[in-house]
């Protein structure tokens, strides 16, 4: 009896055991289409965000339980669900057809799919970043992301980026986003040792919604990076080699330089410089010596260069049952346009992904080691003649021959019997043979990703990473360099010097995550998120310089030829200056996510964060930020299912409170010493009577983040058997308690105080995204992509001088937007005497206007009001064309680079434009040229001469290449293989005459422009 007991005991637990096994299980198969399996197909259970995708054999392995619906997806294709069964085995094969919104979608803390989203987001997967020849994967974004623009200020390999999303929310704090890779917040000071290629996708979130779940740290938007993995199932490892090579080639400008002869006569007609009088005669030259003269040095030629760019990348990815990584190496060698610069960079990855046998503990480990050698131009930007290369290729006279210079010493002489800057250039050729510089940069980033289903419906995560950047600058000036022998202090025998400065960053964060799931009655999700976060910045920097060298031993970069100032001496010739800092941050943040569904068809999402920084003090350490957003899935009502029109119909709406904490622009560790909130005190020299004594600077107690309100509605659509599929969003963007500079009584010590405002600054906008499949069958596709944004800024809350903040030829003012520019206008050349005509503030022409009461503002600013950007996308039989425009309009720019090209006080020693052959004289006064002696130039800086429209379309990239059929590679070992030609900027269309049209300045003068770039690729996968 008992024997018989224990048998029917075992088999009622083998029975509980296999029914607690069908309950939870991995579930395998193939997802395919009637052309072969499909790589990159969504496999999603339905109701939740738990999903995974098709490896390159359109494989999956999911954890599901019996009973649920597996929703399976890809773009092009009609859905198809499937409900889970005994068997642990579902093949599917997707038809053409509707364009379901089950894509997962990467938030950061959470994922989610594109049906349940409440978010404003654009996500930019890997094919359209990937293998573009960029330094910086932030530069592919953009014409990608409505309402993204981003701005490349230079076009030195590994420049970084201005970013700004939904437009300029603050007037002297930080606009930059905050960057997400991995899980691991970061920022984008420098992205130059990040490869491109091991990037899966960006995800650029928006709204309140979105970026809430970040508190003082979101209010600028995110930009969530994730990187690529392995896939689950299997047991397979996939290689796959990539190269371009290609070079790059400077966009020349629309400048009219005069050449040498043009030049001279324009010298000879104003008496200054080398056409005033021929060195060989000492008289004046004749029109039949300047028709003769040999000389005509093309300077820009001569400075700027044809690049090289060169990129291998080799990655490896595995999959098993349990266990899967992907790993990658990466070189670049990119050399700029510029003499001297250039980018080299080594990347290595490793991700790893595992489970365990129950599937209920879940792991993943990111090591990512990056190193880039970088050697950039100086003194960009400047007025610096014996410095700025930039300022050399775009003002040297052509008259002046390069086989002049001969050495530093010749080259002293030579500029001491002239005693102009007409040799410039020269000045720059030597600093080419005698100046070096590097910047050498580590980076290292590693985490690990450890979460069990400890419980249940719940879910434990911890999640730890940290980041390691080390910086290393070197630059030398050669002592017996011109630069060196010039500034030379009476009695100083040795000259030159050497800088070495250290920079280590260190950031730590950690979070735990608590994570519940729950369906009730069939139609009820819900979902809580809990999280605990800490982060942890420091800064350690130390800098040097050696002031003189001893010539015949001294080596760049190895502290030989170093000088000792000794005790006799009777000066400082050669003390070294040594300076060292150490800046820290700390972040401790609660928070919380409840996400609500019913029936897949109403969903509401609320978060909550507590914030606590090191910035502030006091009271103002805490602040708490929100969020509520809300979506109805139209396209699941009842009365959709007989309309054919709509095959996604999804109406979002948020609201929300996000802060800044970097209140003050620059890097992230900018302002935190000397603490803003706190008064602080030093030595000054002069105080009284030629005596010291103690300065202070105010600090704010009460200081506190900028804060943004922002309310969003959105509206995704697919429609005509979602060939035609859309977005638009509306915003508002409200930033208050700006930080700003206020007067105090003098008797406080300080004349002013910084500290939060009542200023506010309103970005109201909306956003477009479109996408048309134009021709979509077996053979060809073509599809077209647009997205535009339109953005309108306004300031309001000044209190102070009358409601205005004056800086310079800007101004920013109630009613009109940030860093509006505050000038007179130009209205051309009075023909009665050769001098400038402006127009005073009642609208009269005059020729003397006023700086305090003719300047106005007219709503032309740096910042663009529509950015976007559109394309195609074209696939026939294995040939392929993609391109993307981009486009910036309503911006305007200060060409100073023309403004030179216009001086009369240039002749003599830097070239002009032909244009000024036909300036004013008394027979020639129907001109639009000034006098060459008109009285009157000192008004013009202050006037809108040379403010000229920036606007701009350009072909951003275009792609054309062929994807071998798999059939000719069947008794090879490749699996894949495809060669193509990318090209970079193009063409530009834009009335800016300069370089670039490009810019993140509202002003620009010898400045690095970006290049065009040509390469060639191929990319093999075995």
């Amino acid at each position: 009896m008992r024997s018989k007991f224990k048998w029917i005991f075992t088999l009622l637990l083998a029975f509980s055991m296999q029914f607690s096994f069908a309950q939870e299980k991995t579930v395998t198969g193939v997802v395919s289409d009637d052309k072969g399996t499909l790589p990159g197909a969504n496999v999603v259970v339905k109701g939740t965000t738990k999903g995974v995708q098709t490896d390159m054999d359109g494989k999956y392995a999911i954890k599901v339980k019996q009973g649920e619906t597996l929703v399976f997806s890809f773009i092009g294709k009609e859905d198809q669900s499937k409900v889970v069964g005994a068997s642990n085995v579902i093949n599917v094969k997707l038809t053409d057809g509707s364009v379901k919104l089950t894509e997962v979608i990467v938030e950061g803390y959470r994922n989610t799919t594109k049906a349940s989203t409440v978010v404003a987001q654009t996500t930019v997967k890997a094919k359209n970043i990937e293998n573009r020849p960029n330094a910086s994967f932030i530069q592919t974004l953009q014409g990608q992301v409505a309402g993204l623009n981003i701005q490349t200020g230079s076009g030195q390999p590994g420049a970084r980026s201005t970013v700004i999303i939904r437009g300029l929310g603050t007037i002297n704090g930080n606009s930059d986003p905050l960057y997400v890779i991995d899980g691991m917040p970061t920022n984008g000071d420098n992205f130059r040792s990040i490869n491109p290629g091991d990037i899966e996708s960006a995800t650029v979130l928006k709204d309140a919604s979105a970026i809430a779940i970040y508190g003082n740290r979101g209010s600028n938007g995110v930009i969530v990076v994730k990187t690529k993995r392995g896939t689950a199932g299997g047991e397979k490892i996939k290689f796959r080699y990539s190269s371009n090579t290609g070079f790059t080639q400077l966009q020349k400008s629309k400048y009219s330089f005069a050449n040498s002869k043009e030049l001279l006569r324009i010298e000879r007609a104003f008496p200054i410089g080398l056409g005033n009088a021929n060195p060989a005669t000492g008289l004046p030259f004749t029109d039949a010596e300047i028709n003769a003269f040999p000389i005509n040095t093309d300077w820009v030629d001569y400075f700027f260069v044809t690049g090289t760019s060169s990129e291998h990348q080799f990655s490896v990815e595995s999959s098993g049952k349990n266990m899967n990584s992907y790993s990658s190496v990466n070189y670049l060698d990119q050399r700029g346009v510029l003499r001297t610069t250039g980018l080299k960079r080594f990347t290595f990855r490793n991700n790893l992904n595992g489970k365990s046998d129950n599937e209920k503990f879940n792991y993943s480990t990111t090591v990512s080691i990056g190193f880039s050698k970088n050697n950039q131009a100086t003194n960009l930007g400047t007025g610096a003649v014996n410095r700025n290369y930039v300022l050399g290729a775009t003002l040297g006279a052509p008259y002046v021959d390069p086989s002049l210079y001969e050495n530093p010493q010749q080259l002293i002489d030579l500029y001491g019997s002239d005693g102009t800057l007409l040799y410039t250039p020269l000045f720059l050729i030597d600093k080419l043979n005698t100046y070096t510089n590097d910047t050498n940069e580590t980076r290292l980033l590693a985490g690990v990703d450890l979460g069990y289903n400890f419980y249940k419906n719940f879910t434990f995560r911890v999640k730890t990473s940290a980041e390691h950047n080390i910086q290393r600058f070197t630059q030398s000036e050669h002592p017996n360099s011109f630069n060196a022998i010039l500034f030379l202090d009476p009695g100083q025998e040795f000259g030159g010097f050497e800088d070495v400065n250290n920079r280590r960053e260190f950031y730590f964060n950690q979070l735990w995550q608590l994570e519940y799931r729950k369906t009730f009655a069939e139609k009820h999700n819900l979902s809580v998120l809990l999280n605990s976060e800490y982060n942890f910045s420091q800064l350690n920097a130390n800098n040097s310089r050696q002031n003189g060298l001893d010539p015949s031993i001294f080596i760049p970069d190895t502290g030989v030829g170093y000088l000792i100032d000794t005790p006799d001496d009777t000066n400082d010739f050669y003390v070294p200056n040594i300076s060292t800092s150490k800046l820290k941050q700390n972040l401790v943040s609660y928070f919380g996510v409840l996400d609500y569904d019913f029936d897949n068809k109403y969903g509401v999402v609320g978060t909550l964060r507590y914030d606590g920084t090191s910035r502030f003090i006091g009271d103002r350490v805490w602040g708490t930020f929100w969020s509520v957003g809300g979506r109805w899935n139209i396209d699941n009502e009842g009365f959709m299912k007989n309309q054919k029109l709509f095959q996604v119909l999804k109406l979002r709406g948020s609201y929300g409170i996000t802060g800044n904490q970097r209140i003050v622009d620059g890097t992230v560790f900018a302002g935190t010493n000397p603490p803003l909130y706190a008064d602080t005190f030093g030595i000054a020299a002069n105080v009284y009577n030629s005596a010291s004594g103690i300065g202070v600077n105010l600090g704010y107690e009460d200081l506190r983040w900028e804060t943004t309100k922002q309310s969003n509605i959105g509206l995704d659509f697919e429609m005509i058997n979602s060939r035609l599929r859309g977005t638009v969003e509306v915003y508002n963007k409200k930033t208050v308690d700006l930080f700003n500079t206020d007067f105090v009584a003098p008797i406080s010590g300080d004349t002013q105080v910084a500290k939060n405002s009542e200023i506010n600054v309103d970005n109201n906008g909306v956003e477009l995204t479109l996408a048309y499949d134009l021709v979509k069958n077996e053979n060809f596709i073509f599809t077209l992509r647009a997205n535009g944004a339109y953005n309108k800024n306004r300031v309001s809350g000044i209190r102070i001088n009358d409601g205005r903040i004056e800086n310079g030829l800007t101004i920013t003012q109630n009613g009109g937007q940030v860093s509006e520019f505050y000038l007179y206008p130009y209205l051309g050349v009075n023909p009665e005497n050769g001098n400038l005509l402006f127009e005073d503030i009642n609208g009269n022409p005059t020729e003397n206007p006023s700086v305090d009461t003719d300047v106005r503002t007219d709503g032309k600013s740096d910042t663009p009001v529509y950015v976007g950007g559109f394309g195609f996308e074209s696939d026939y039989r294995g040939f392929f064309v993609n391109t993307n425009f981009t486009f910036a309009q309503k911006v305007w720019r200060f060409d100073y680079d023309l403004q030179g090209l216009y001086d009369p006080g240039s002749l003599g020693q830097f070239t002009v434009s032909n244009d000024l052959l036909n300036a004013w004289t008394p027979t020639n006064t129907n001109t639009d040229v000034p006098s060459l002696n008109a009285t009157n130039y000192g008004a013009e800086p202050n006037s809108d001469r040379f403010l000229r429209d920036a606007s701009y379309i350009r072909m951003r990239y275009l792609q054309i290449g062929y994807r071998v059929p798999k059939k000719l590679l069947e008794k090879t070992f490749l699996t894949g293989l495809s060669f193509s030609m990318q090209g970079e900027n193009l063409v530009t269309f834009t009335k800016w005459q300069g370089f670039d049209a490009e810019s993140d300045r509202g002003a620009d003068q010898a400045q690095y422009p970006t290049p065009r770039i040509y390469t060639f690729g191929v990319d093999l996968r075995f």
